[in-house]
């Protein structure tokens, strides 16, 4: 089975950003992600950690991460990430030092290790391809 995105336009700029469904327990939340190479592991804002019903406050070992502006500090977990209502659950980490109206991040652990990704940037558009487990 094969998924493929169009680019979203950003302003000026097309964007490798996908529609996935975030899943903890029975809740599910829509949200927009960027899928980012250069992310280590899924990142989400903590806002969307109360709209899943997760208490972070009972999650240990918050995990420290950096990027072109700075850095922060989030608290991880599993969840489950779809596409099309295919789902895999797969590490993530929430935190407040994201924006808070910008995208979800999908990076190296969680999303690239479980998807073939294809990026064609002149066609703008973006082929995922699940990993055989």
């Amino acid at each position: 089975m094969k998924y493929t995105f169009k680019y979203i336009q950003a302003g000026l700029w097309y964007r490798s950003i996908i529609k996935i469904t975030l899943k903890f327990n029975k809740t599910e939340f829509s949200y927009l992600a960027l899928i980012d190479s250069g992310a280590d592991f899924n990142i989400f804002h903590a806002d969307i950690a109360k709209i899943l019903k997760i208490n972070l406050s009972k999650l240990k070992n918050p995990v420290n991460f950096s990027g072109i502006k700075g850095g922060g500090t989030g608290y991880y977990t599993s969840i489950d990430v779809g596409i099309e209502n295919n789902f895999i659950n797969t590490p993530v980490v929430f935190s407040k030092d994201i924006s808070d109206n910008g995208y979800g991040i999908l990076g190296q652990q969680g999303f690239f290790n479980n998807y073939k990704i294809n990026f064609d940037y002149n066609l703008r558009e973006i082929e995922l391809t699940p990993n055989k487990k």
